[in-house]
């Protein structure tokens, strides 16, 4: 087991995660390296033990801050769940609105995403009470992976039997009694259909709660199937890096481990090399220093203190280090091989000049290193949750008595922010050329960050109307009517007008983009 490899074997035996002895033994490596990514990430003194001199403490880099925080940033950016069609399917859409604002979706997922960004793994439950309000019986929230414990067919490695949600439990009456509480989901045939049954009760710890025969001390939920419709387990998992033959994901940290650890050597040995050179070495071949009783006593090395030697003995500072350059060279070297390993583009760490960030193709080229990492993983997250949204209307159906027949999308956003004079001179040429109508115009507009009101177009109607009138003012009374039909467009102009030989003849404007270019 020590030498086999696995998603956590470059931790190695220089991190020696703890593994907990209160999960299967097929699962304590994993979850110990979830604890020991975490204490990684929040570059806790216990990641690992680094060499000091006594009296000195080691320095972390908090490296592995910036792998991760960075590749959660851009990974399912601009995530947004909804129905594919929100006019025809409006009360799935209020439906769906309403349960992503009750559950806090959004900043519940992000913040699992980035916690499982540094775990390698993380998960979301659905679950249901039938006893909340109409409208509200359906959950979903995030669990921490380290509580989950899926088994699997021992004779085939890829299908799912059962999941286990695990966590230890205190006896209320007994503080001292450690217990194991756990929600089993598990995968059964009856009549040849595949149903999904559900089980929690506490268990003791001894024997253990996964053997073949666990003590049980009482129920919280008995042993049940639940609706014929729902026939997949409610626990959806998501790896932060997939790789074949693997049944769990890997932390962004995998393989950085050791350079983690001797940027942190490095820094640390140079902290001490300064301090030493500040506060100085020094050599003598005169014995210690007596005080006035004649007993020997220590050197004191201060301001304002003279110290004598005996003749012909001498005292002097020993030559430290003369220039940290080659301690940050070396530093800045292993930290180059970091970000390029981890696809840490300088575009992702924002270090590019105004000229690069202002290109659009030179930004998205030197942002290829992060997208190349970050896209196979965009698609496994949008297709794991659009299982999950797929068996969300299943659930409504069964707990809130209300059948959606549309489809949910689930969409991402752009990893670079857009160039909006860029676009907004696109928009403007489309509009003129008659490509685009006002109403979409408005919409791109507002995607931009512009806000409209719902009555805009009534808005625009009213003024235009309103400046005709003004204008149809100068002309004879019995022919203002006309001239106010004609410019608000109720009636032709008059035969004879002088038509446009520009490349936008057919909207009937003179130039391009009658002066409408963003600068």
């Amino acid at each position: 087991m020590a030498n086999e490899f696995t998603p956590y074997s470059t931790l190695g035996p220089l991190f020696k995660p703890e593994q907990p002895t209160i999960f299967p033994e097929e699962d304590r490596e994993r979850i110990g390296a979830y604890f020991k990514y975490d204490e990684m990430y929040w570059n806790d003194d216990t990641q690992f033990s680094l060499r000091v001199l006594e009296g000195e403490e080691p320095l972390y880099i908090p490296n592995p801050r910036t792998i991760v925080d960075t590749t959660s940033h851009y990974l399912l950016k601009g995530l947004q769940v909804s129905p594919t069609d929100p006019e025809k399917d409006k009360e799935m859409t209020i439906a769906l609105e309403n349960f992503l604002k009750r559950e806090m979706f959004y900043s519940r997922f992000h913040t699992a995403k980035h916690a499982g960004v540094a775990r390698g793994d993380f998960a979301m439950h659905l679950t249901a009470d039938p006893l909340k309000p109409q409208g509200s019986r359906i959950s979903l929230t995030s669990i921490d992976p380290a509580m989950v414990v899926p088994v699997y067919d021992p004779d085939d490695s890829t299908k799912l039997l059962k999941v286990h949600i695990v966590e230890v439990w205190i006896d209320p009456e007994d503080p001292n009694k450690q217990r194991i509480r756990k929600l089993t989901y598990e995968y059964e045939f009856l009549n040849g259909r595949k149903k999904v049954f559900r089980e929690e009760a506490i268990w003791e710890l001894e024997p253990n709660w996964w053997g073949p025969k666990p003590k049980k001390v009482k129920d919280l939920i008995p042993r049940a199937p639940l609706s014929d419709l729902i026939t997949t387990i409610p626990v959806y998992w998501f790896k932060n890096i997939d790789w074949e033959g693997q049944l769990f994901g890997s932390s962004e940290l995998r393989g950085f481990e050791r350079l983690s650890y001797n940027i942190s050597q490095v820094a640390t040995d140079q902290s001490i090399a300064l301090a030493l050179e500040g506060l100085g070495v020094y050599a003598t071949d005169g014995g210690r220093p007596v005080n006035n009783e004649g007993q020997e006593t220590d050197w004191e090395v201060a301001p304002g203190k003279v110290m004598e030697v005996p003749a012909g003995s001498f005292f002097r500072r020993v030559e430290g280090t003369g220039s940290v350059k080659p301690f940050m060279d070396h530093i800045n070297y292993l930290e180059s091989k970091l970000r390029e390993a981890g696809g840490l583009s300088d575009v992702a760490l924002g270090r590019v000049d105004v000229q690069t960030a202002q290109s659009g193709i030179a930004l998205a080229i030197k942002f290829m290193p992060t997208l190349a990492k970050i896209s196979e993983r965009d698609t496994a997250g949008v297709d794991r949750l659009t299982q999950l949204f797929f068996d969300w209307k299943i659930w409504w159906q069964v707990y809130e008595n209300q059948l959606f027949d549309g489809d949910i999308d689930v969409t991402l956003g752009d990893k670079l922010p857009a160039n909006r004079t860029e676009r907004i001179n696109e928009l403007n040429n489309m509009l003129d050329r008659n490509v685009i109508p006002r109403s979409y115009y408005r919409s791109e507009m507002q995607s931009l960050g512009y806000d409209f009101p719902e009555d805009i177009e009534a808005q625009i109607d009213q003024e235009i109307e309103k400046a005709a009138e003004q204008k149809a003012m100068a002309a004879p009374p019995e022919l203002q009517q006309t001239a106010v039909d004609a410019a608000t467009g109720a009636k032709a102009p008059p035969p004879g007008t002088q038509a446009s030989k520009s490349n936008n003849a057919a909207s009937g404007k003179v130039n391009e983009s009658k002066g409408t270019e963003s600068k």
